[in-house]
């Protein structure tokens, strides 16, 4: 093999722009590949605190929707509760109330019978004094027709 200038100047070259490179291109260009790796393993870093962030939130989610709905259930239930109560005391006193429309009718039926019983007896007292009157063709006098309807009335 033959060595000659030109090899050896080229040599030369190679090693001076070797030299130029590793102090003066390649440092800046770790410090971006290492600036880059940085950012990429802080973007994963993130990715993985956001990613663990989101099931602490969905679990937090999902245990306060169990809360929510068991007290939804529990209000319910309550109102339901409340609801056959309301209804219960409600029939209690319809009822009661039916009793004593019942009650104040039959006395009101009663007491106009009575009284429809005792205008008959006035009704047939008189009457019976008046057809008294034609079968005796006398007139009796008004203190003996009073005493009679009081006798007739009474001995109905």
């Amino acid at each position: 093999m033959n060595i000659n200038a030109t090899l050896l100047g080229q040599t030369i070259a190679f090693v001076i722009f070797v030299a130029i490179c590793w102090k003066y291109v390649w440092p800046p260009i770790i410090s971006i590949m290492e600036e880059r790796e940085k950012r990429i393993a802080d973007g994963l870093e993130a990715a993985k605190k956001a990613d663990d962030s989101l099931e602490e939130a969905q679990l937090e989610f999902d245990q306060k929707m169990n809360k929510a709905k068991e007290e939804a259930a529990e209000i319910l239930n309550k109102a339901n509760t409340r609801a056959s109560q309301i209804v219960a005391n409600a029939s209690i006193k319809a009822e009661a109330e039916a009793e004593k429309i019942l009650s104040a009718a039959s006395k009101t039926i009663e007491n106009d019978a009575n009284k429809a019983k005792e205008e008959l007896k006035l009704k047939m007292s008189e009457l019976i004094i008046d057809t008294s009157e034609k079968i005796l063709e006398e007139e009796i006098d008004p203190d003996k027709h009073q005493n009679l309807l009081k006798k007739a009335a009474s001995e109905l």
